[in-house]
């Protein structure tokens, strides 16, 4: 199972080592900000490299959960099947709407 996890450094060159090998999707624009006096980033992986990532903590990287991704068939649940556009108004929400 996915889940989204912040990565933490003491430098953005010990982030970026520390992400060289690993399989963690950072998203199309990787981003790493700076909280307290640590680099952090956020990004998406299973379970296994997430535990591949803590087995390797002593490095001085710091690994927190923060929530698990749904899959595709959970994600469906959450579309309607109705028509959108009966009332007359837009729908509301992310996206594009035509």
């Amino acid at each position: 199972m996915k889940r989204r996890i912040r990565i933490m450094a003491q430098s953005k060159s010990a982030l970026r080592q520390a992400l060289a090998d690993a399989d963690v999707d950072l998203g199309c624009r990787p981003l790493a900000q700076i909280e307290g006096e640590r680099i952090a980033a956020i990004g998406v992986a299973e379970e296994e490299e997430i535990a591949r990532l803590v087995a390797r903590a002593s490095t001085g990287i710091s690994i927190e959960v923060l929530e698990t991704v749904p899959d595709a068939r959970s994600r469906l649940g959450l579309v309607s099947s109705g028509n959108r556009f009966l009332s007359g108004e837009l729908p509301r929400g992310p996206g594009k709407k035509e």
